[in-house]
């Protein structure tokens, strides 16, 4: 695809990170993906992967699948795995739907393990793999979030 001059203009991020995260952006033009991704964020599912220090124990990482309640109402659970051990630091796969600024530090103070590090690399079927960091690239034609 040609890159034009149009093609940013009114350019908007739909898909903010948390504060001090790195990794995959979503900018658009088009309504259509504003409207699913703001609209319907409530079904489209961000995996993140999350440095934490602190004991990963069966107990800890339960806690981090349970429904956390925000403003009286219980959110959908996120999936946490661990995806990597060593030196201390564990690294936590968080499979989230919805965009809540906060959710994953809140749910990982919660269970008493800081955070070293976050990266988001996917939003709905959208992966970031192979994309170096600053770069970016157009969505493709086959592709859908």
């Amino acid at each position: 695809m040609r890159v034009l001059k149009r093609h940013f203009v009114d350019l908007e991020c739909v898909t903010p990170l948390e504060t001090g995260a790195g990794g995959l952006l979503v900018f658009t033009q088009e309504w259509s993906i504003r409207r699913k991704l703001l609209e319907d964020a409530a079904l489209v599912e961000s995996e993140v992967m999350v440095d934490v220090q602190g004991a990963v124990t069966p107990e800890a990482l339960q806690r981090l699948n349970r429904a956390p309640m925000v403003e009286g109402r219980a959110l959908t659970a996120a999936k946490v795995s661990i995806n990597h051990q060593s030196d201390g630091v564990t690294g936590l796969r968080f499979a989230v739907k919805g965009h809540t600024p906060g959710r994953i530090a809140a749910l990982c103070e919660a269970a008493a393990l800081r955070i070293t590090g976050m990266k988001r690399i996917r939003v709905g079927r959208v992966a970031m793999a192979g994309l170096p960091a600053g770069a970016w690239r157009y969505l493709q034609p086959q592709e859908r979030f």
